[in-house]
């Protein structure tokens, strides 16, 4: 992080250790030995899967216009690994071009508005209402805060009824979803088309809305 710090001017993002500890933990067997699925940038990746949720109708329009992959030269023939490659293109093109508009968040959006929110919903989410949430649900985990993000939703406001939804939602999304009266894409690692993760995504978008404006939809399962 001192290399952040010099180079970038980064400070250590995570300012509640509560939080901070709910991640690592949910990272970590019970003898604080990394799980085998946090090996590689999984659990960063994570972070940049709830990025893109937030924002993935901005980032969509960047990969379908052909001139604006071919100045961020980064390939883009529908994978989702590709997706995140030029998500993250466009971030570097951003820092490296200020005069030109940004289109999806700058570093002071992500530093100062979209990182404390990420680390509001960790401390909640998985420090307290779902301590139980398998670490291979990280991906769900990602797109509900990235959509509770788009939406504005204060996860300190959400009563005992929405938490219940949003954990089950979690664990059962096919099943939840389909209580929702809403549609829950299975991917083949793609991004886009029906099955496509940006379809999964704007789901979660619907999904965490219907829970948030009504609170008692899917009673206690």
């Amino acid at each position: 992080m001192d290399n952040a710090k010099s180079l970038f001017g980064l400070d250590y993002p995570w300012k509640s250790s509560s939080a901070s500890d709910a991640w690592r933990d949910w990272w970590e067997d019970n003898d604080g030995v990394p799980k085998t699925i946090a090996h590689g940038q999984t659990a960063s990746e994570t972070f940049l899967w709830s990025f893109v949720s937030a924002q993935c109708e901005q980032l969509d329009k960047i990969l379908q216009n052909e001139a604006a992959l071919a100045e961020l030269k980064a390939p883009f023939h529908r994978a989702i690994d590709e997706a995140l490659d030029v998500c993250c293109a466009q971030l570097r093109y951003q820092d490296t071009n200020s005069t030109i508009p940004p289109v999806l968040m700058t570093l002071p959006d992500l530093r100062d508005s979209f990182f404390p929110y990420f680390e509001k919903w960790v401390g909640l989410l998985l420090g307290q209402k779902g301590t139980s949430i398998a670490v291979s649900k990280h991906r769900i985990v990602a797109a509900i805060i990235g959509a509770a993000f788009n939406s504005k939703v204060n996860p300190t406001t959400l009563v005992a009824q929405q938490w219940t939804n949003i954990v089950e939602f979690v664990r059962r999304p096919q099943e939840i979803a389909k209580k929702l009266n809403c549609d829950w894409p299975v991917s083949k690692g793609r991004w886009d088309g029906q099955k496509g993760y940006r379809a999964q995504m704007v789901a979660a978008h619907k999904i965490i809305q219907s829970i948030t404006d009504a609170g008692q939809t899917t009673g206690q399962p």
